[in-house]
């Protein structure tokens, strides 16, 4: 009888005991499932789940090129101008969304991506024009609002905000000015004015110049973003007045919030006193 082996055992309860004492998490169910295959066995579910970002990011990148590409070959009912300013704001988005879901992995990416994707997808209803790319974009995005709307981003997004990240006022009022770009097409699809381009660039502007924290923004966006949008608003049709001067009134407001001031000037700056620690004196206090 050899060693390690319990008497009174038949012959294949001792070799299942056998194999388990010299090492293996392994028993008869390896025999089962076919050899080399171990029990537990995590390994194939963490690599998928590694990859789930990368795939989700992708499918939605080729959700929103395909509706560029579909603005651009077959706009209709949009202007061909209204049409390419429409899909650089959808791009622009989509940018700014993946470097949410890959980089700064922040929980606001997914709920970006995921208003962007429905809202390309509306656009099925309104393009005159089917082509092979919308069908590609609707695939696309369906694939992608699955992927959103499921667990393989768990772990992936910070479940708690960052301490040092603008809050959700903040990044209001840079998504806002950065609306404005589509914004200015949806107002007019028949054909965009000069105005409607003064006021998508200088929120296009804007937009990077809050994000950069640089406080002339902040002021543009307070003051001078009111006073462009005017002009659009006079020129647009009743539904484009609308939708232009809801997404002004918010992202100006926003604008005059405190947390929005904050992520430009930040408290420490503007606290008294030196911001390098004194050494204490040496000096005898009785000389």
């Amino acid at each position: 009888m050899g060693a390690g082996t319990r008497p009174g055992l038949p012959p294949s309860r001792r070799s299942e005991q056998h194999v388990a004492g010299r090492g293996g998490l392994r028993s008869l169910d390896s025999t089962r499932h076919g050899a080399g295959s171990p029990v537990r066995t995590t390994t194939g579910h963490n690599h998928l789940m590694s990859r789930a970002p990368y795939v989700i990011t992708a499918l939605f990148t080729l959700s929103g090129a395909a509706w560029a590409i579909q603005l651009g070959i077959a706009p209709e009912p949009f202007a061909p101008g209204a049409a390419a300013v429409l899909a650089l704001g959808l791009v622009i988005f989509v940018v700014v969304a993946d470097a949410g879901l890959l980089l700064s992995r922040g929980r606001w990416a997914p709920w970006l991506a995921g208003i962007i994707t429905i809202a390309m997808m509306a656009l099925a209803v309104v393009i005159d024009d089917i082509t092979v790319w919308a069908v590609v974009g609707l695939v696309a995005g369906a694939l992608t609002l699955a992927g959103l709307a499921g667990p393989w981003l768990k772990g992936w997004i910070r479940e708690r905000p960052s301490a040092q990240g603008p809050g959700p006022k903040a990044m209001g009022v840079v998504f806002g000015a950065l609306a404005l770009v589509p914004a200015v097409a949806l107002s007019s699809p028949s054909g965009l004015q000069p105005a409607h381009g003064i006021l998508g660039g200088a929120g296009l502007l804007l937009a990077w110049g809050y994000a950069r924290a640089h406080l002339w923004a902040l002021w543009g966006i307070r003051l001078v973003l009111p006073v462009l949008a005017l002009p659009a608003l006079y020129v647009s049709p009743w539904p484009g007045k609308i939708l232009l001067a809801g997404i002004v009134g918010v992202t100006v407001g926003l604008s005059w919030s405190r947390q929005a001031f904050l992520a430009v000037s930040p408290l420490m700056s503007r606290l008294p006193g030196p911001r390098v620690a004194v050494p204490p004196s040496t000096e005898d206090p009785s000389s």
